[in-house]
């Protein structure tokens, strides 16, 4: 028993470097902006970051992970914060060494939090994107991206969708 523990200890180390070569993380900040149908919204652009991980399976294909902040919104006396996590298939396209395009296609379930009415409230989202990025070397990069999650928010009985635009770092391993 105590041989099998063994092997299986130095088996997750030396395949845990394998799979962290194709690991990356990143953080990113942008500008929102949400619409909600049939609502004006006076306060509809804030700030917005994300920080991800993601892995890499193929020059084409990655899987990301990440929490997002969407801001505060406000209209009609009321606010509302927005935060949330998603879990995107990315599609990428090498142009050469340094730059690729890329295509992101996921789920979010993105969490309201309401301030002078509203209840809050926990929504599913569809998320899709297209951004490129740029490679300053082999383990670092930056990206542009523009984001969009499409949300219906059934508590409050409203839908819409957040726009981002963003730019972020990453970082593999």
């Amino acid at each position: 028993m105590k041989k099998i523990a063994i092997a299986v200890l130095l088996s997750a180390f030396v395949a845990t470097p394998a799979v962290a070569a194709d690991m990356y993380v990143g953080a990113r900040v942008g500008q929102a902006k949400t619409s909600i149908v049939g609502a004006t919204l006076d306060k509809d652009s804030p700030t917005a970051y994300g920080v991800f991980v993601g892995h890499t399976f193929s020059p084409n294909f990655a899987v990301e992970a990440e929490y997002l902040s969407l801001g505060e919104i406000g209209g009609g006396g009321g606010t509302a914060e927005s935060s949330g996590f998603s879990v995107s298939g990315v599609g990428s396209f090498p142009i050469d060494e340094q730059f690729s395009l890329f295509g992101k296609l996921g789920y979010a379930m993105i969490t309201s939090e309401f301030s002078g009415g509203g209840t809050d409230s926990k929504s599913n989202a569809l998320t899709y994107g297209l951004g490129g990025q740029y490679n300053v070397s082999p383990t670092a990069g930056i990206r542009l991206g523009w984001d969009n999650y499409k949300f219906n928010d059934t508590t409050n009985g409203f839908e819409g969708d957040a726009s981002l635009i963003s730019v972020g770092g990453v970082f593999k391993f």
